[in-house]
């Protein structure tokens, strides 16, 4: 996102595309999350090897035809067509997002994502300064229609998390609930 490009660690040597082990999946940036889609890259064969004999003992693991087929058409001309036309409108989001929170909200920090919808707000310095438990501020943001994600789940027990892959409109909406009701009210 905004300019931002992706490069495999695997492509950067030689020595490095047989010492990286590669996962990705369409889940996200193609909305097929409930889907089984997940995959590997492995140069390495005996790394690859074991990585596939322990996989092929897991059943949540194996795709079907419905999510190979879309794998295939997420990967495909015109997912490629979708997704350059996704990539302004989360860039957007990030963007707005980052300044509201880095201009409006005290105490609470945060960074500009590059390839990610899904920021973090460290709430620490907020919940110090107004004598608040994260589980508290959670509640307060849940109470006014906000909804976002308990830190601890991702061992960040001071921050919450928001998923900003949503039309700018209901975004700006959120970021609206978060500065008159949550962190200025």
């Amino acid at each position: 996102m905004n300019g931002h490009v992706y490069t495999p660690a695997a492509s950067v040597s030689d020595w490095a595309k047989y010492h990286t082990v590669s996962f990705y999946a369409p889940s996200k940036t193609f909305n097929l999350a409930g889907l089984i889609g997940s995959y590997s890259v492995i140069y390495n064969r005996a790394v690859r090897e074991r990585v596939q004999g322990i996989s092929a003992k897991l059943v949540y693991n194996n795709m079907n035809v419905f999510s190979e087929h879309a794998l295939i058409g997420a990967y495909s001309e015109e997912g490629n067509e979708w997704l350059n036309q996704l990539l302004p409108v989360l860039s957007d989001n990030v963007n707005l997002a980052y300044d509201m929170v880095t201009q409006k909200f005290p105490g609470v920090f945060t960074f500009r994502t590059e390839g990610t919808y899904m920021m973090f707000l460290d709430c620490s310095g907020w919940l110090k300064e107004h004598g608040m438990a994260q589980r508290e501020l959670l509640q307060k943001g849940w109470d006014y229609g906000i909804g976002w994600q308990d830190g601890h789940l991702f061992e960040a027990p001071d921050c919450i998390r928001i998923n900003l892959a949503s039309p700018t409109h209901r975004i700006r909406e959120a970021l609206d609930r978060m500065d008159r009701y949550v962190f200025n009210a």
